[in-house]
């Protein structure tokens, strides 16, 4: 009677992890907007002759999810500065408050970077801890 657990474990140590790394690195090549019809088929081409380098190579080269991020903030930047620059407008005629002004310009910032807006001495109103 053969075991079953090293031929199991062997298994989950060395070939899931190789199919999780092809096929992730796979759908990125696939879903990268970027990417023209024949840099996508060679890399998965180059995916299928050496499945293992090539995956890693791409991965590190082309790190998933940057270059979409870069282009949302760059996109998103033109139009929080839009943005900014009607609310000065609206500032200068005179129809919002400087007080007004701050909180939406604060708003529009940090809502749209997800920071939170000054230190913690500014978030407490100007109170002491």
């Amino acid at each position: 009677m053969t075991s079953w657990f090293f031929p199991a474990l062997l298994f989950a140590i060395f070939v899931v992890p190789v199919l999780f790394l092809f096929g992730y690195a796979a759908l990125d090549v696939i879903r990268r907007p970027a990417m023209g019809i024949a840099a996508r088929t060679l890399s998965l081409v180059g995916f299928c002759i050496f499945p293992i380098i090539a995956p890693l190579v791409y991965l590190v080269v082309y790190s998933p999810g940057s270059r979409e991020m870069e282009a949302r903030l760059a996109s998103d930047e033109s139009t929080r500065t839009q943005e900014l620059l009607s609310l000065s407008s609206l500032h200068d005629q005179g129809k919002l408050t400087d007080e007004e002004f701050g909180k939406v310009k604060e708003q529009s910032i940090y809502t749209s970077s997800g920071a939170m807006p000054g230190s913690v001495h500014q978030q407490r109103g100007g109170q002491l801890l």
